[in-house]
C-alpha cells in the first residue's frame, strides 16, 4: 500500500497527469490539496479506474480531494466531507477497515478564528474516527 498528497495548485486540466504519476510512482491512495474545483462529488477520472472524491466550494482557492487507484474504489465504504479544507474516506483493506484524511491547513495570512475552526474540525474528524 502506498499513499501520497500533493498540494496540486489546481486540478483542472491535469486529472489524467496526476492518474499517471500515480501509475508511475505505484500509489493506490493519494491526497490533494488546493484542487480548486467546486462541489461536494465523486468522479471517474476518464475511464482509468481511477475515482477521485472532492470538497470545495470556491475556484479560486482551496478544495481537497482524495484519488484511489482502480484496485481499491469498489472498497471505499464512506466519505466525510468538512468544508473546503478537510476530508476523509474509510477503505477496507483485507481485514482492516483505514480511515484517510486529506487535510489544507489555512496560511500564515488568514485570521485566527479561520485557524481555530480548522484544527477544532480537523481534531473533531480524528476523534469521530479513534
Amino acid at each position: 500500500m502506498r499513499l501520497g498528497t500533493w498540494n496540486i495548485g489546481i486540478l483542472t486540466g491535469k486529472s489524467m497527469e496526476v492518474v499517471e504519476v500515480m501509475v508511475r510512482r505505484r500509489i493506490n491512495i493519494l491526497c490533494l490539496q488546493e484542487t480548486k474545483w467546486v462541489g461536494l462529488k465523486a468522479k471517474d477520472l476518464e475511464n482509468s479506474g481511477f475515482k477521485l472524491w472532492y470538497s470545495g466550494t470556491n475556484r479560486t482557492r482551496n478544495g481537497v480531494g482524495i484519488i484511489v487507484d482502480k484496485t481499491l474504489t469498489q472498497d471505499v465504504v464512506d466519505v466525510k466531507r468538512v468544508g473546503d479544507r478537510i476530508m476523509a474516506i474509510k477503505i477496507v483493506i483485507g481485514q482492516e477497515l483505514i480511515n484517510v484524511i486529506s487535510a489544507y491547513a489555512p496560511q500564515v495570512g488568514l485570521d485566527t478564528s479561520s485557524k481555530e475552526k480548522f484544527w477544532e474540525d480537523l481534531g473533531d474528524l480524528v476523534q469521530g474516527i479513534a
